[in-house]
Order: structure tokens, then C-alpha cells, then sequence
């Protein structure tokens, strides 16, 4: 791993909001998990807190301060950063997510399937927070699709579920396309803007 993607990691262990956010969905895991609801219902719930990691993984060098411009003097190839900021998004979020995959599927077969769907769930959310680069605007684009417009277009619709990219928690063999593609063009489009764009 890179210097630069070890940094990355030492900055986001040291966010508040990361640390907060993990505590928040792990505890969430275990109370959900208590009360023996169903696996992947526990799943589409503490979700939302995979999405906040995502999200303020990116967001948070663009507000108050504007710490993304002494990260861009000392890193200032910007595609190498992008890349080392996924880089560290996943080391961070990975055993979250094995973690909450195991405790909320109890069967550690099911399990990595749903952790490597936590992790590609981060890496949207990070895309959209480092397009939108304010954590409230991503938070209010990503929350409303994962709990309200997907739920509805895949009850009004079974086709367009195979085209959700929360379809492969419930349906890994239908959704995880879907989950890869949406994952890539968000980060292709996000890294390409950020590489364009003045900090």
C-alpha cells in the first residue's frame, strides 16, 4: 500500500465522524441482531451507516478550512489520490463491514457476500459525496434512493430491480451487476471531476 493511502487511512481513523458513524451502525447491528430480526432486513437497515462512511470519507476535506487544498500540495496528482482515498475507504469499512456481515446473517457463508456489498455501498456513497463535495447534499441524494425510491420502483416493477444497485442484498445473483456498474460510473465520473475541477 502507498504512503499516500496510508495517510489517507491515519486521517479518516482520526475523523470523529467516522469513528461516530462506525460506532453508531456496529451498535445498531448488535440491538437489531438481538431482537432476531431477519438477516437482511438488519442489512438494509444499518446500511444507512455505510453510506455516512462513504460520504464523509469524501466530503469532509471540503468543508470549513478547505483541508483538500494542503492535501492537494502535498499529494497533487490528483488520480493517485482518488486512488488512495478509495484505497483507504475500503481498508477502513472492510472489517465494519465483515463485522456487521457476520452479526446480522449469523451464517458465515452468507456473510461475505453481504460485507462485500456494505463495501461497494461505501465506495457509491463516496463517489457522490466527492462529486457533490458537501456531505448534507450527497446524504439527501443518497438516503431518499436507498429508502424510498428504490423500495418503490422494485414493488412496482420486478424488471427494475435487476437495474437498483440495492438489489444485490436481497437478490446477490440479480443485483450484483447492477451494484458493480453503479459503483464504477459513479467513481470513474467522480475521480474524472475531481482531477478537472479547481479545489
Amino acid at each position: 500500500m502507498s504512503a499516500t493511502a496510508i495517510a489517507e487511512i491515519r486521517k479518516l481513523l482520526t475523523l470523529p465522524a467516522i469513528r461516530t458513524t462506525t460506532a453508531l451502525t456496529l451498535l445498531a447491528t448488535l440491538l437489531l441482531a438481538a431482537t432476531r430480526q431477519d438477516g437482511n432486513r438488519v442489512l438494509q437497515t444499518v446500511q444507512v451507516g455505510f453510506l455516512l462512511l462513504g460520504v464523509f470519507a469524501t466530503t469532509h476535506e471540503f468543508q470549513a478550512g478547505s483541508q483538500i487544498r494542503t492535501t492537494l500540495l502535498a499529494t497533487p496528482r490528483r488520480l493517485l489520490l482518488a486512488a488512495a482515498k478509495a484505497s483507504a475507504l475500503v481498508a477502513v469499512t472492510v472489517p465494519v463491514a465483515v463485522t456487521v456481515a457476520l452479526v446480522a446473517t449469523g451464517d458465515p457463508g452468507k456473510a461475505p457476500a453481504a460485507a462485500v456489498y456494505l463495501t461497494l455501498t461505501s465506495l457509491l456513497a463516496a463517489a457522490v459525496g466527492l462529486l457533490l463535495r458537501h456531505a448534507i447534499p450527497a446524504v439527501a441524494v443518497l438516503l431518499p434512493v436507498y429508502l424510498i425510491a428504490a423500495p418503490i420502483l422494485r414493488a412496482r416493477s420486478e424488471n427494475a430491480a435487476a437495474w437498483l444497485p440495492d438489489t444485490a442484498l436481497t437478490d446477490p445473483a440479480r443485483g450484483a451487476a447492477a451494484l458493480i456498474v453503479w459503483t464504477a460510473t459513479a467513481s470513474i465520473l467522480a475521480t474524472f471531476t475531481f482531477h478537472l475541477r479547481d479545489a
